[in-house]
């Protein structure tokens, strides 16, 4: 671990001035400049390696782009695609520099790096000692990572193009996306084999999130596939997007709801109880729509009725931090809401905001 300068102390000093907070989180206290408030994942213009991470601070409410660059001088990468804060440190998955940053989560300072991965997407803890990354390639991968080395151990070959995944009960939940292909499967694997047990076949195209409601089912959301005539980018045909409960005590799907047969949405979350699903996000996709779990079909009116390209709910206050990219070479915008759709602010975030880390993992 570097050893911290004189311009990183001054940067932790002011910060300490405006974010000097504790939370807690499952009665285990995480406190430092970054404890009590959300980060930021701006991808930045791909190619350029701009990438980089903003902390949204409940106190004072307000927003600080660009936190690894000012506390270790150095840029963070090209596409910052994902965040997870797992036993207080936060895994930054840098998808075209292929590589995992790993700082302590509460100053942000560097703990970190993992190299031996290719086109990584989403990071999920299992315990203090192991984590499990997906990456793209040639075959869908996910990697198992021991957080004490900071190495690869182990690959786990899943479907194409895996995307989210999430542990809930017991067992890892991995959405192949099909990546630039298409698929329609989940793989579940037990982490303490780190073996895939077993694939579940959807009634949907290009799994892509998934969201855990108040009964414990889990939910998936099927993106659905799009063929393109690549000489012009036209739709050749597209597949319906589809919310889908699967019944985790038996892995199999237990209810298909169809969202819309020319709509693809790419982010699902559930509320802070649990009783409601959100989704929305994506390119070209217009709203964020909020379902209950009870129901039989989807809504037809948007809470939110604008173009974001990503969102999630904080698990604690139940706000939406909604990220609107409008470009991929100036900065975009935090909008901060109430789970009833109440405008709560706005903040300039980075380059291409694509996602806040409202959730801390611990073991």
């Amino acid at each position: 671990m570097k050893k911290t300068n004189l311009k990183q102390w001054l940067f932790l000093f002011l910060s300490l001035a405006i974010f000097v907070t504790s939370c807690d989180d499952d009665d285990d206290s995480v406190s430092g400049i970054f404890s009590d408030g959300v980060f930021i994942t701006n991808e930045g213009t791909y190619g350029a390696g701009n990438g980089s991470v903003s902390f949204y601070a409940y106190n004072g409410d307000t927003l600080t782009n660009e936190i690894f660059r000012s506390i270790n001088n150095r840029s963070l990468g090209d596409v910052v695609q994902s965040l997870t804060v797992h036993n207080d440190k936060a895994y930054m998955v840098i998808n075209v520099s292929n590589k995992i940053e790993i700082v302590q989560s509460d100053d942000f300072i560097e703990y970190g790096v993992i190299t031996d991965v290719t086109s990584p997407r989403y990071f999920v803890g299992i315990n203090k000692n192991k984590g499990y990354v997906t990456q793209w390639g040639e075959d869908g991968m996910v990697k198992v990572i021991d957080l004490d080395a900071l190495a690869v151990t182990k690959t786990i070959s899943v479907g194409a193009g895996p995307e989210h995944l999430i542990y809930h009960n017991n067992y890892v939940y991995v959405a192949n996306s099909g990546g630039l292909t298409n698929d329609n499967t989940i793989s579940v694997i037990d982490p303490s084999t780190d073996e895939v047990i077993k694939s579940i076949t959807l009634d949907g195209d290009s799994p892509r999130d998934f969201a855990v409601d108040a009964n414990g089912d889990l939910w998936v959301l099927c993106f659905g596939y799009i063929e393109y005539d690549y000489s012009d980018w036209s739709i050749i045909s597209e597949t319906a997007s589809k919310l889908i409960r699967i019944d985790p005590t038996t892995n199999e799907v237990a209810q298909t709801i169809t969202i819309s047969e020319t709509q693809h949405p790419t982010c699902l979350e559930s509320g802070i109880n649990g009783n409601n699903l959100f989704y929305g996000g994506g390119l070209g996709y217009q709203g964020i729509y909020k379902m209950d779990i009870t129901a039989t079909s989807a809504p037809t009116t948007p809470l939110l009725d604008k173009y974001f390209y990503g969102f999630n709910i904080n698990s604690e206050t139940g706000n939406i931090f909604a990220l609107e990219a409008p470009t991929f070479t100036a900065n975009g915008t935090l909008w901060r809401y109430n789970e009833d759709g109440t405008e709560l602010g706005s903040y300039e975030a980075g380059i291409g905001p694509n996602g806040a880390s409202t959730k801390r993992s611990k073991e």
